[in-house]
């Protein structure tokens, strides 16, 4: 007998392990499960609305004009234009899809090929390469889904948005529908949001007269307006529209003699332009005045003057006003001449 109870107590010492293992990893198992409604929550609690992937509404900057229909002045937090798709030259449309996401026409919303081979090069090759579709780019920039200094956890949270709202855009537009938002909504720096502002502010011409080689600059301008900023880093710029460019050569929209003669162009902007912005030289107080009447009227019409893209037209005449500027700048500069021999500061 006394042989026999080391083995008794050994198996009953067995079945105790068993049942605190099998507890241990139903425990675990029940907090696994918790973790994923909670995070499946929490993921969902973060997506737009039906609405609000229904009725985007991107904020447009409000226009004035003067009584010949010149641009005298703007109102916005944005500084955006929407412009129509059938504005936009397919040659733009064809340099944004080589470049950004070839496979647009053929995914609904998540390009997971492309997804795999990205992680594989990250982690196992080192290299730096991103998988997002033209749809995700939208989702992030449309419904403000990425955080500044976001952690890891936060990184995959907004890409699962991304994901999700990606596919719910696809099932609600067109594809040439996505390319009109995309466009409306990009950022091309210097405060200039959607494609036809940042025409006009960058080449002081619409998207629709745009040339290739400047629609070759914005595209590049969207990977990083800051690194491809075409006028504090013109070797980048430049570098970066020849290889947009060159997508255009290996898809068949460009030939080698066509991309020679476009990558020896140098870069040629309206530069005053673009240090300057969209602000009223001509009237400032007049655009001011405007300004201040309108928002008296907002909340009893309904609009917003930063946010709802109006076209104001005015009675001003710009010629007028600039005979009117040159001579009271004379008139000012000889009077200070007599106020100056009259008091010494």
């Amino acid at each position: 007998m006394a042989k026999n109870k080391p083995e008794h107590f050994g198996k009953k010492g067995k079945l105790s392990v068993k049942k605190i293992t099998w507890s241990v990893l139903g425990f675990l198992f029940l907090v696994f499960a918790v973790f994923c409604v909670w995070y499946y929550q929490y993921v969902v609690d973060g997506l737009p609305s039906l609405e609000e992937l229904e009725n985007p509404k991107p904020k447009l900057a409000s226009t004035v004009l003067s009584a010949k229909g010149e641009v005298i002045g703007q109102y916005f937090i944005e500084n955006r234009i929407e412009t129509n798709i059938d504005s936009i030259p397919q040659s733009v449309i064809n340099t944004l899809i080589t470049t950004e996401d070839r496979e647009f026409y053929n995914h609904w919303g998540v390009n997971l090929q492309r997804f795999f081979q990205a992680m594989i090069k990250n982690i196992f090759l080192g290299r730096r390469e991103g998988a997002s579709t033209l749809t995700q780019q939208m989702a992030k920039n449309l419904f403000d889904l990425k955080n500044a200094d976001e952690s890891v956890f936060d990184t995959i949270t907004r890409k699962l948005r991304e994901w999700l709202t990606a596919i719910q855009i696809e099932k609600t537009y067109t594809k040439s529908e996505i390319l009109e938002m995309y466009f409306n909504i990009s950022y091309f720096g210097y405060g200039a949001y959607g494609i036809e502002t940042a025409s006009q502010l960058y080449f002081d011409k619409k998207v629709r007269d745009l040339k290739i080689e400047e629609a070759a600059i914005l595209i590049g301008i969207l990977k990083s307006w800051v690194v491809y900023d075409p006028i504090k880093r013109y070797n980048n710029a430049l570098s970066r529209r020849n290889l947009v460019l060159r997508n255009l050569v290996s898809t068949g929209f460009l030939t080698e003699t066509e991309y020679d003669s476009l990558a020896a162009l140098p870069i040629e902007l309206a530069k005053e332009k673009v240090t300057k912005g969209f602000r009223s030289t001509v009237a400032p107080h007049f655009v001011e005045y405007i300004r201040k009447e309108l928002e008296k009227l907002s909340e009893s019409y309904g609009f917003n003057l930063y946010e709802d893209g109006l076209t104001i037209y005015t009675t001003l005449d710009t010629t007028m006003q600039g005979i009117a500027n040159r001579v009271t700048t004379k008139h000012l500069d000889y009077f200070q001449k007599l106020f100056d021999q009259k008091w010494s500061w």
